[in-house]
């Protein structure tokens, strides 16, 4: 002590020391305190898994069909099938058909029959194409083609009120005119000398009614 009685300058400075290190040991001793209580309240962070949804199974898909494409038809040569169908039975329906006439039988003691061959009568684009299909001259000439590939003969009864057209040999007309019966019948059978058509170079239509020929009409050929 001095002698006023005040601590020695020395004292106090080391009293100063220890009173400022008690301070700090104390700050760092609450400082450490709150640090640790902090932690210890404080919720522990767990790292957040971010939803991601499952990559839901490919569903089936139809891959659309490439539309559909046209093509003409390949150019070809017309096949003689082109041709109406003709019929497999020995009788034809009722109906008008294009035919060449050959015989006359029967008469006796039953119906008379008409021999005939059955043809195709055709013009205009499918004339052409059965006759390129022959092999034969396109245009067709005169406009029509003829088509008799199969040369069976059938015969249909004759109507007893059959009526006959034809056109006369050497008369120059294109109409057909009307003919006697017993004229085409003598004709027919070759029984008698008529001015009708050579049987191998005219052609008939004629129309079947009932089962029977109804009419016979020659076919005009330029």
């Amino acid at each position: 002590m001095s002698a006023n009685g005040s601590a020695a300058p020395g004292a106090r400075g080391r009293r100063t020391r220890r009173i400022v290190a008690l301070s700090v040991a104390l700050a760092l001793v609450v400082f450490a305190g709150g640090y640790l209580l902090g932690r210890a309240s404080a919720p522990t962070a767990t790292p957040s898994v971010s939803e991601t949804a499952t990559p839901a199974a490919p569903s089936e898909t139809i891959a659309p069909s490439p539309p559909a494409t046209r093509t003409s038809p390949s150019p070809t040569e017309p096949s003689p099938s082109a041709t109406p169908t003709e019929p497999t039975g020995e009788e034809l329906p009722d109906g008008t058909y294009f035919v060449q006439l050959s015989d006359l039988q029967g008469g006796e003691e039953g119906p008379l029959l008409v021999v005939y061959d059955l043809a195709s009568f055709l013009t205009g684009e499918q004339a052409d194409q059965e006759a390129a299909a022959r092999g034969m001259e396109t245009p067709v000439p005169n406009g029509y083609f003829i088509v008799n590939d199969n040369p069976k003969l059938r015969t249909t009864p004759l109507s007893d009120a059959f009526s006959v057209k034809y056109i006369p040999e050497g008369s120059g007309v294109s109409t057909p005119v009307k003919a006697h019966r017993s004229q085409f019948l003598g004709w027919l059978s070759g029984s008698i000398q008529t001015d009708f058509p050579p049987k191998d170079t005219s052609w008939w239509w004629i129309t079947i009614d009932n089962g029977e020929i109804t009419t016979i009409t020659q076919q005009y050929l330029p």
